[in-house]
């Protein structure tokens, strides 16, 4: 048997048809010369229309008025201010707390004692701190927290508040009010014991009126 030569043609497999060939495109290679790099390296940009900027000069410390030694310089400064119904706040001891009022506010507190008609005018002597924004004049009493801290156990201290002769300040009773009924229900397991409580809370309702300066000059001196 003669052995015949066979072409690569009669080799290929029946399935491999020119649909299946792609062609493949080599790598273009740049030469080393024109060659594109990830680092770039940034240059200072000069430009003669750009001028350094000129350092400031130094700032000057804030202008602060020396406040007053006498308390007739401190009440002008206080009226300059401001006037007897704006500008003024008081802080005042009432019924054991202390409350922070201006004019024309509304005071809600428990029922004063002794019980005063409706329109009945109070003054208020137990005033601990009174100034507008930016000035104000306290008394000792002011600081009650570390007064209390050096208070002798068993004797009675009197504090010192701001006279009337510095700044006066009135309020006028409006009504006196009651609370809704409160009903308290005490009881005790298996003693067969119940109570209720009821209880109204008694308001007395003020309006704070025109805080008024006085000239600084104590009638004693």
């Amino acid at each position: 048997m003669s052995r015949r030569n066979v072409g690569p043609s009669l080799l290929a497999s029946p399935s491999f048809s020119s649909r299946s060939l792609h062609t493949i495109t080599p790598p273009i290679r740049l030469p080393p010369q024109i060659r594109l790099s990830s680092t770039t390296i940034n240059h200072p940009v000069t430009s003669p229309s750009l001028s350094p900027i000129p350092s400031l000069p130094p700032l000057l410390p804030p202008q602060i008025d020396p406040l007053p030694t006498t308390t007739p310089s401190a009440l002008s400064l206080l009226k300059s201010s401001s006037t007897p119904q704006s500008g003024l706040y008081i802080l005042a001891r009432l019924h054991s707390r202390t409350y922070l009022l201006h004019p024309r506010d509304i005071l809600t507190l428990p029922t004063l004692k002794p019980v005063q008609e409706p329109g009945t005018k109070l003054s208020l002597t137990r005033i601990l701190e009174v100034g507008s924004r930016e000035h104000s004049i306290r008394s000792p009493a002011a600081e009650g927290k570390l007064l209390r801290k050096n208070m002798t156990i068993g004797k009675e201290e009197e504090w010192e508040y701001i006279p009337d002769w510095i700044v006066k300040c009135q309020v006028t009773v409006l009504e006196h009010t009651k609370s809704p009924m409160e009903r308290l229900i005490k009881k005790k397991r298996r003693k067969g014991y119940k109570k209720t409580i009821e209880h109204k809370q008694g308001w007395t309702r003020l309006r704070v009126g025109d805080i008024v300066l006085g000239d600084g000059v104590s009638p004693e001196s």
